[in-house]
C-alpha cells in the first residue's frame, strides 16, 4: 500500500530532532509528501528537502499570515523559486481568524498567486480560516483555478461550493475528532475522487495523537477514518488518493 500526504512541513523545527529518521521510515513504508512552503525560506527549504528525497515533492508560497511581506520583489522571487522545480503555488490563501496580515494584504496576494499559478500552469494549496465568502468570490474572479482546499473541515454546502469550483478537498486529522460531525457528514457525500488526504505535519494530528506532533506517517490514521466514513477498505482509499495527488500535481507515474 502506498499513501500520499498532500501537506506536510517537514523543514520546519519541530523535525529538528529527527527529520532523517521520519524521512527513511516514511520511504521504507512508501509514504509520500508534499511539502509546502509557507513564506520565501520554508519554499526554498521545499525545494532542498526534494532534491535530496525523491518521495517529497515541494510546494512554493506565501502564507496569508505572511502576505504583509509579500511585496513585488518577494513575488518575484517565488516565481524564481517556483520555476526550480516545484509542483504547486501554497500554501496561499485567505485567514480572518487570526489576521496576522492586514485583509487587504492577504486579498492582495492571494489574488497574486493564483495569477502566477495560471502563468506558470501550476495547480494551488488553499488555505482559508473564517473567509469562507471572500475566499470563494476571488476564487470565482479569478477562475478557472486547479488546486485543493487545505485542511477542509466544512460542512456538505462547502464542500459543494469547493467541488463546483473543480477543486480536491484536503482531508485530515480534524476527520477524527469527535466533534467534527459535520465533517464527516460531508465526507459520506464527496465523490473519492476529489479527495486528497493530508497531515499539515506538525500541526492537526489524529485524535489518538491529540497533544502530540504530527508527521507524514501518521496519514494512515486519516486514510483508516475516510474508509470508515465512506465504508470502504483502507486500501481503496489510499490508492485512490494516491492518484489522485498524482493527478494533480503532475507526478506522472512518480510513486
Amino acid at each position: 500500500m502506498r499513501l500520499f500526504d498532500t501537506h506536510a512541513h517537514l523543514d520546519f523545527p519541530q523535525f529538528d530532532g529527527d527529520r532523517s529518521l521520519i524521512l527513511s521510515t516514511m520511504r521504507e513504508k512508501n509514504v509520500f509528501a508534499i511539502n509546502v512552503g509557507v513564506d520565501l525560506q520554508t519554499s526554498a527549504a521545499s525545494l532542498k528537502l526534494s532534491q535530496e528525497n525523491p518521495h517529497i515533492f515541494p510546494a512554493c508560497g506565501i502564507h496569508p499570515h505572511e502576505a504583509k511581506h509579500a511585496t513585488p520583489e518577494a513575488l518575484a522571487k517565488l516565481v524564481e523559486l517556483l520555476k526550480n522545480g516545484a509542483v504547486a503555488v501554497g500554501e496561499c490563501g485567505l485567514d480572518f481568524y487570526r489576521n496576522l496580515s492586514p485583509k487587504e494584504a492577504q486579498i492582495a496576494a492571494f489574488r497574486a498567486q493564483l495569477r502566477i499559478a495560471k502563468e506558470l500552469d501550476l495547480p494551488v494549496i488553499l488555505h482559508e480560516r473564517a473567509a469562507w465568502a471572500e475566499f470563494v468570490a476571488i476564487l470565482r474572479e479569478e477562475g478557472p483555478v486547479r488546486g485543493v482546499v487545505h485542511a477542509f473541515s466544512g460542512d456538505l454546502l462547502r464542500a459543494q461550493e469547493a467541488l463546483s469550483l473543480g477543486l480536491f478537498l484536503g482531508i485530515g486529522g480534524p476527520v477524527t475528532y469527535p466533534k467534527n460531525e459535520a465533517l464527516r457528514e460531508a465526507l459520506q457525500r464527496i465523490p473519492l475522487s476529489r479527495i486528497l488526504l493530508e497531515t499539515d505535519a506538525p500541526y492537526l494530528p489524529p485524535q489518538a495523537f491529540r497533544g502530540q506532533r504530527n508527521d507524514p506517517l501518521k496519514v494512515r490514521w486519516v486514510a483508516e477514518k475516510v474508509a470508515q466514513v465512506k465504508s470502504l477498505s483502507v486500501e481503496e482509499v489510499a490508492e485512490a488518493t494516491f492518484v489522485n495527488a498524482q493527478k494533480l500535481f503532475g507526478l506522472g507515474g512518480k510513486g
